[in-house]
């Protein structure tokens, strides 16, 4: 190696520390932007337009300390057809997860699976406390096979996914739904759903 060559490596060497150097020193003041708040919907493997068709979208989460000192949580996501106060009686559709052995972490849902159907297995209920159920209307509905995931719980926000099959007697047909829903707003007032004592 010749003295033109150490040169060159050393010019190089140089320049790549002071380029670190430079990088790490920096800060970076770029104001992050907020997390969008996002729902999407496929049932039947078509996507849904939430917000087009449903006036009132409301969320309701609690965490409650039971007699025998475990901690009962809910997580509600309600979609209305009609503006206005919620009720049974109005064309709606919720996504409900609950769980009678939350985490004592201050948090109103916990990250974790949450399973659920007339058909799920046994076995596999047995794997998690997390149950989570799709309604529709009254006696008329059920939910045959669900399963969810809450895979982020930061600031009162949520994100998850659900996957289900479901009765729905608007339309007389088991339907296969999927839910995203990404930094929604875990609200707490009981009058954005009724299925706040059900479950």
């Amino acid at each position: 190696m010749n003295h033109y060559e150490v040169y060159n490596n050393l010019k190089l060497f140089c320049l790549i520390g002071m380029v670190s150097l430079f990088t790490f020193s920096c800060e970076d003041d770029r104001i992050l932007d907020p997390l969008e708040e996002s729902i999407e919907m496929w049932v039947n493997g078509s996507e849904f337009n939430v917000r087009e068709y449903y006036e009132s979208i409301t969320t309701y989460g609690a965490a409650v300390t039971q007699d025998d000192g475990s901690i009962k949580k809910i997580f509600v996501l309600h979609f209305q057809r009609e503006d206005g106060r919620v009720t049974p009686e109005k064309e709606h559709y919720a996504l409900i997860m609950y769980d009678n052995n939350g985490q004592d972490n201050g948090q109103l849902i916990d990250t974790k699976l949450y399973l659920g159907g007339t058909q799920m297995d046994s076995l596999l209920l047995q794997t998690t406390s997390g149950r989570i159920t799709l309604e529709i209307v009254g006696l008329s509905d059920f939910t045959e096979f669900a399963q969810a995931s809450i895979q982020k719980y930061e600031d009162g926000k949520v994100s998850g996914i659900a996957d289900g099959y479901f009765f729905n007697p608007y339309r007389n047909e088991m339907q296969h739904g999927i839910i995203i829903f990404d930094n929604l707003e875990v609200g707490t007032d009981p009058e954005a759903t009724f299925y706040q004592g059900v479950y």
